[in-house]
């Protein structure tokens, strides 16, 4: 039985990467999505599906958290992969983002889609030809 070769991750450059970073920071109302802390300087945005598991740069896929990626809240949901996951601030390798909820401290247990909005239902699933 043979697998599917799995699709690149979307990687972003210039302005599509600036347009895709203005959404989650939008989305995010310039805070961190962790904790709330409000973030003018110093934030970054994280990957919930890592780059290391194919995670690419989809607005879905992206959250902005203080710190960098090892400090701050961004700092915590790499060093405390278990307790991110639960949280979906991370997700497995397997998973789609917008699938797996997320425990934003502005809006709640939601989902994430790719346009920058948030739903508290989940997208329908793509179903395979």
């Amino acid at each position: 039985m043979s697998h599917p070769k799995p699709t690149r991750p979307l990687r972003l450059t210039g302005r599509a990467l600036e347009e895709r970073n203005e959404k989650i920071d939008q989305r995010e109302r310039q805070c961190c999505a962790c904790c709330g802390i409000a973030i003018s300087e110093g934030a970054s945005r994280h990957h919930r599906k890592l780059k290391s598991r194919r995670g690419g740069d989809e607005v879905s896929n992206g959250l902005l958290l203080c710190g960098s990626g090892t400090t701050g809240c961004h700092g915590w949901a790499h060093a405390k992969p278990a307790e991110a996951r639960q949280l979906g601030f991370t997700v497995y390798s397997h998973e789609d983002p917008r699938q797996v909820p997320v425990a934003h401290v502005l809006y709640g247990l939601v989902y994430l889609d790719d346009d920058g909005g948030v739903s508290k239902t989940p997208p329908p699933t793509e179903v395979a030809a």
